[in-house]
C-alpha cells in the first residue's frame, strides 16, 4: 500500500470518527470504500476501522439487529449434514495429519453448532495427540464463531462446554472458553481483531427482500460486494476473505448462483484479483442440508496466496475417500484422471459469470423442458453444413473455372464469427445431383480440376470406403436449402452467435443452421439470443479450449420453444422486430414475456 493511500484511509478514518451527521458520514464511507477497492486486501492492520464509523449509529444498527432477531423474518438458517461437515473440514486442512502452527479458526455464522463442535474435537485430538495441551488461557484466542440469533448462540456455547469437559477440561474452564469462542451478534457489524489460517462454515442464504432496510442500507455501504441484488451470504464472503492471513483457507458450502448471476460480480472480480479458487465441488442433486432447499449447494475452498488452477469435482460422493483425493489433487496439481475432477485455469474470469454447471440454470432447463417443445418438434429443422474432406480443393474462388451447376456459394464460421455476413467470395464444389454422385466424364471442367488432386483425394476415410467416388465430398450438397432462408451459427464460440441469411449461401460443416416453414426466422433468432439458446447450450455441451463451447446440433436441437401458432399476434410482431435489430437485452426482455420466467429466471437469463 503506497503512502498516499495510507494517508488517504488514515484522514477518512478521523473524519469519519469525528462527523456528527448521518449524511457526512454516508459520503466519507462512500470514499473510503473506493480506496479501499483500489488497495484491496493491503490493509489488514486497518480494516477493522470501517466500523467506527457506520452509516447509522451504532445504537441504531444495534437496534435493527435485535429487531431482525427477534421477529420470524428469514435469517438463512439452513444447518449442514453431518457428513458434509466432515468432508469440508478434511478438505480444508483441519485433519489429524495437518500441523498445528498457528490455527485460528473462524466460523462466521455458527447455528447450532454443526461446523464448531466438529472443530472443537478435531482441534482437541490435535493437540492431544501432538501432547501438546496448552493452558486454556493459551487456547481463548484460537477460534472465533458468531451467530445473530441469540438462542442458536447458546445452545452451542453449552455444546462447546460439554465437549470440552468430556476431553477432562473443568468446568470452569469450559466454561470460559465456550463464553470466549461463541458470540452473540452480527458477524458483519462486529469488530474483530486479527486474522485467521481457516474460515470455515455455511453463511447464511437470505435474499435481499428479506434484510431489514436499515441493515441492508449499512451492509450496502461497508461492502463493496453487495452491489445489485447480491444475497446476504455475498457480504459473508468479503469480510471473511478479508479476515484471512497469507495462505489462509476460506471453505464454505452455499448457493453457487454468485460465480452465475449478475449480484456475484463484484465478488467474482474480488476473488479473481486477489485470491486464488482452488477447489468447486458441484452437489448438485445432493441432500447437503438437514432440510429441502430451492437451490442446490457448492463447496468452494478459496486461498489467500496468487491464483492457480480451479479444481471442479461434479456428482461426488462425499466421503473420506474423496476428500483424501481432492486433498492430494490440489497438494500436487494432478488429479490422476480420477472420473469427477478436473483441473481448469479458465474458470476465473474476472467480473464475468464463471463456467461451472450452476444449478439454478439446469433447473430452469428441466422447468422449460417440461412446458415447451423441442425446436425440431416446433418446425424449426436443424442441419449442419457440408464437410467436404479437403476445403483446399473442394472451396474454391472464381478463378477456378467449373460448370455452373457444380458450385455454389459458400460461407464458412470465419465469415460470420463478428454476427454479420462478410463473404469472400468463394464456392463449394457440388458432386452430387438428385441421382446421386455426378459422372465426371459428363462434367469435363470439373473433371478436370478434381483429377489434379485424385492421389491426395483418394487417401481420404469416404474414398476408400467408395472407391468409384473417389472425388466426392464428404456430405452431400444441397442446392435447395442454399437458396432457403436460415439462421446460421458457428460452431465453436464463446457465445451463441446467430445469422440471418436469406438465402444465396451453403453453409460449411463448420456451421449449423436453422430453416422453419413454421416459425418467422426474425423471431426464432430473437429467442435464440435471448439467453434461452445459451442456456440450453451450455447445460448440455462440452467445452473445449479456452472456455468455448460447440454449438453442435444436437444441442441446439434441445432447444425449447412455443409452438408458432399458440403465440399471440402481439408477441409475433415483438419477437420478429426485436430479431431483426438483434438487441440481446431486448429480446431478452421479450422471451422472459413469452416463456412467463421469474424475476430470479430473468436474472440468469441475463447472465447467459
Amino acid at each position: 500500500m503506497n503512502q498516499q493511500a495510507i494517508a488517504s484511509i488514515l484522514l477518512l478514518t478521523v473524519v469519519g470518527i469525528l462527523s456528527p451527521g448521518r449524511r457526512l458520514r454516508t459520503k466519507v464511507q462512500s470514499a473510503y470504500s473506493h480506496v479501499m477497492r483500489r488497495e484491496y486486501f493491503q490493509y489488514t492492520f486497518i480494516r477493522a476501522t470501517l466500523n467506527f464509523f457506520p452509516t447509522l449509529p451504532q445504537d441504531e444498527l444495534s437496534q435493527a439487529v435485535d429487531e431482525w432477531e427477534s421477529s420470524h423474518g428469514e435469517k438463512g438458517e439452513v444447518f449442514t449434514r453431518a457428513e458434509v461437515v466432515d468432508f469440508m473440514i478434511d478438505i480444508v486442512g483441519l485433519n489429524d495429519t495437518e500441523p498445528l502452527g498457528n490455527w485460528r479458526i473462524l466460523e462466521p455464522s455458527c447455528g447450532h453448532g454443526d461446523f464448531l463442535i466438529p472443530i472443537v474435537k478435531c482441534l482437541l485430538q490435535k493437540l492431544a495427540k501432538d501432547r501438546n495441551v496448552p493452558e486454556p488461557s493459551a487456547l481463548a484466542d484460537m477460534i472465533v464463531a458468531f451467530d445473530i440469533v441469540k438462542k442458536n448462540a447458546d445452545e452451542t456455547r453449552n455444546r462447546v462446554k460439554k465437549t470440552l469437559e468430556a476431553f477432562n477440561f473443568s468446568n470452569k474452564q469450559a466454561n470460559s472458553l465456550a463464553n470466549q469462542w461463541v458470540r452473540h451478534g452480527d458477524f458483519l457489524q462486529a469488530n474483530i481483531a486479527g486474522v485467521f489460517t481457516h474460515v470455515v462454515g455455511n453463511p447464511p442464504y437470505v435474499r435481499v427482500e428479506n434484510i431489514p432496510k436499515t441493515l441492508l442500507d449499512a451492509y450496502r455501504s461497508q461492502f463493496h460486494t453487495m452491489g445489485d441484488r447480491a444475497d446476504l451470504y455475498v457480504p459473508f464472503f468479503e469480510k471473511s476473505l478479508s479476515l484471512l492471513e497469507n495462505d489462509g483457507k476460506l471453505c464454505f458450502i452455499c448457493t453457487d448462483r454468485w460465480t452465475k448471476n449478475k449480484y456475484g460480480r463484484r465478488l467474482r472480480k474480488l476473488i479473481s484479483e486477489k485470491f486464488s479458487f482452488d477447489l468447486f465441488v458441484d452437489l448438485y442433486g445432493s441432500d447437503a442440508f438437514k432440510t429441502k432447499v430451492l437451490t442446490y449447494p457448492a463447496i468452494t475452498l478459496i486461498r489467500n496466496r496468487r491464483p492457480t488452477a480451479t479444481l471442479l469435482c461434479h456428482d461426488p460422493v462425499l466421503d473420506v475417500q474423496l476428500s483424501q483425493v481432492i486433498r492430494q489433487a490440489l497438494l500436487s496439481g494432478t488429479t490422476h484422471e480420477h472420473p469427477q475432477l478436473q483441473f481448469r485455469k479458465d474458470v476465473v474470469d474476472g467480473e464475468h459469470p464463471w463456467l461451472l454447471g450452476s444449478a439454478d440454470q439446469v433447473e430452469l432447463v428441466k422447468k422449460l423442458e417440461e412446458r415447451f417443445v423441442p425446436l425440431e418438434n416446433a418446425g424449426c429443422k436443424v442441419y449442419i453444413g457440408a464437410a467436404t474432406g479437403n476445403n483446399e480443393v473442394f472451396i474454391v474462388d472464381k478463378s477456378v473455372t467449373l460448370e455452373k451447376s457444380r458450385k455454389l456459394p459458400v460461407i464458412t464460421a470465419s465469415e460470420i464469427k463478428t454476427g454479420e455476413i462478410k463473404p469472400r467470395g468463394r464456392f463449394i464444389i457440388n458432386t452430387y445431383d438428385k441421382d446421386g454422385v455426378v459422372d465426371l466424364s459428363e462434367h469435363p471442367l470439373l473433371e478436370a480440376h478434381l483429377t489434379q488432386y485424385e492421389d491426395q483425394l483418394k487417401e481420404r476415410h469416404v474414398a476408400k470406403n467408395s472407391p468409384s467416388a473417389w472425388y466426392k465430398t464428404i456430405d452431400r450438397v444441397y442446392p435447395e436449402r442454399a437458396r432457403r432462408p436460415k439462421l446460421m451459427i458457428p460452431d465453436i464460440k464463446s457465445e451463441l452467435t446467430v445469422v440471418y441469411e436469406e438465402g444465396r449461401f451453403h453453409p460449411n460443416n463448420s456451421i449449423y443452421y436453422i430453416c422453419s416453414d413454421e416459425w418467422d426466422l426474425h423471431a426464432l433468432r430473437c429467442v435464440l439470443i435471448s439467453g434461452i439458446g445459451i442456456l440450453f447450450v451450455h447445460t448440455y455441451t462440452t467445452k473445449v479450449a479456452n472456455g468455448f463451447m460447440r454449438f453442435q446440433a444436437q444441442h441446439l436441437r434441445r432447444i425449447r420453444v412455443p409452438l408458432w401458432n399458440s403465440i399471440s399476434h402481439e408477441m409475433r410482431s415483438a419477437l420478429i422486430d426485436a430479431g431483426k435489430i438483434g438487441d440481446r437485452q431486448r429480446c431478452a426482455e421479450i422471451a422472459a414475456r413469452l416463456y412467463d420466467l421469474t424475476s430470479e429466471e430473468k436474472e440468469l437469463l441475463s447472465d447467459c
